[in-house]
């Protein structure tokens, strides 16, 4: 008979719970309108980093939960022209700060003209002229068939050194469920094996694949059909991240859709550790893996561990020391939203709309959750005037005996297993209003 207290992590471990991935804590399910608000009141860190989100899209995939509305010339122009302004309201915020990374995210910001693009980076550089030298990263996200060497031409000039492509998946069957573009002259790979030699052959230095586990249809079989066909171009960095149902999605929609369960989604991420580590990658976090010496997302790494963003456009996140905020938002009418950000910002006005105040229980959450592939103990009671131990010993007692983790003197690092589990891990970590908010969100 079995001995292990049913919902204990040992049980959730047994039973191959999974969690979507935690990108950011305090999640935005915990954001309450923000009726007083200035930039003027933030604490901000001396380094920052900088996200422009481009809302824009020709099609929406049936998995995608983000801030988007559908792409037109005329609204994205005049979308540019808002972000511009909204620079400029924020200038103070760039005053005596360092940028460490520049993020162009969407929607589909390949849309962008390289003029549009060129237009927002010489906004960021009247608030900010150094921004192209300190800047250790200038990414834009993109899809396969938006790219093309006279526009990308065009954005290397802007000061363009990663390339970010969503591709999910090269299975073509996959790729049409999830409603994602197909060209029936092309098959996925042959699309994605164009937009590299477009992007080598301009010596872009940087460029990155996502691939998706648990896609619609998938099997075990299927992913490791795309990892092969990416591992083969060699890409400088590869995240694998697992499909979490949003509500608010057209799959989410849906009545139980058949989707990959938890022993499956665990194997897979075992079988990509397994192929990338063998072809030479360094595994930089739990689900990403990259031929740099160090991080394959700066941005990513930086935000999560605490370091201040400056997000631009509509419901674009940004994040202080003590307060998380987003312009204005919708999950089902990013029109609308749209509308409303660029008439506020055409107005001189900032257009937030919400947040979550950290306090310093959630702030010492927030650090170790961004920490906890190797959290310094040390530090973190400098911060927080108590042990890791202290503020979760219930987690961390189970973490040892799991083997879960190791501690080197007052460094507590995560294991192999530890690193597989990450996100169950990191949501033991969560504050009870928070873990209350995400159950009623996923449950709805």
């Amino acid at each position: 008979m079995s001995t292990i207290a049913e919902n204990s992590l040992e049980a959730r471990i047994e039973a191959w719970e999974y969690c979507p991935e935690i990108y950011i804590y305090p999640t935005p399910r915990m954001y309450e309108p923000l009726p007083e608000f200035s930039y003027s009141e933030l604490d901000l860190t001396t380094d920052l980093n900088v996200y422009v989100h481009v809302p824009f899209c020709k099609q929406f995939c049936s998995f995608c939960g983000y801030f988007k509305t559908i792409y037109t010339e005329e609204l994205q122009e005049q979308f540019v022209e808002a972000v511009v302004k909204e620079i400029e309201l924020r200038r103070g915020c760039f005053e005596g700060k360092t940028v460490k990374t520049l993020h162009f995210g969407g929607g589909t910001p390949s849309l962008l003209t390289p003029r549009q693009l060129d237009t927002i980076v010489q906004a960021l550089l009247k608030v900010r002229p150094d921004i192209l030298e300190t800047s250790l990263e200038v990414s834009i996200e993109a899809t396969p068939e938006s790219i093309d060497r006279e526009k990308f031409q065009g954005y290397r000039e802007a000061g363009i050194n990663r390339v970010s492509m969503g591709v999910q998946s090269l299975v073509d069957a996959e790729v049409v469920l999830a409603n994602r573009c197909v060209d029936k002259g092309r098959t996925s790979f042959q699309m994605l094996t164009e937009a590299f030699e477009v992007l080598r052959g301009l010596g872009i230095p940087d460029v990155v694949i996502d691939l998706m586990i648990g896609i619609e249809g998938q099997t075990t079989e299927s992913f490791e059909a795309s990892l092969q066909m990416a591992l083969s171009l060699r890409p400088e960095t590869v995240q694998l991240y697992a499909l979490g149902i949003m509500p608010q999605t057209a799959l989410g929609r849906r009545t139980l859709p058949q989707l990959m369960p938890g022993p499956q989604i665990y194997h897979c991420y075992e079988l990509g550790r397994r192929y990338f580590l063998e072809a030479g990658y360094n595994q930089d976090s739990h689900d990403r893996y990259t031929l740099h010496p160090t991080s394959g997302f700066l941005q990513g790494d930086y935000n999560i561990q605490g370091l201040s963003l400056i997000g631009l456009g509509a419901g674009a996140r940004s994040y202080s020391r003590d307060l998380h905020f987003r312009n204005t938002y919708a999950s089902l009418n990013g029109r609308k939203a749209l509308l409303e950000y660029m008439a506020n910002v055409s107005e001189g006005l900032h257009s937030v709309e919400s947040g979550v105040r950290l306090d310093l229980d959630e702030q010492s959450r927030q650090y170790a959750i961004g920490h906890i592939q190797a959290l310094d103990g040390e530090e973190f009671q400098r911060r927080f005037e108590l042990r890791v131990e202290e503020k979760f010993p219930e987690l961390y007692k189970e973490m040892l005996e799991l083997k879960l983790v190791v501690q080197d003197n007052q460094l507590w690092r995560l294991t192999p297993k530890g690193l597989l589990f990450r996100d169950l891990l990191g949501r033991q970590m969560f504050s009870p209003r928070a873990r209350a908010l995400e159950e009623a969100y996923r449950n709805r």
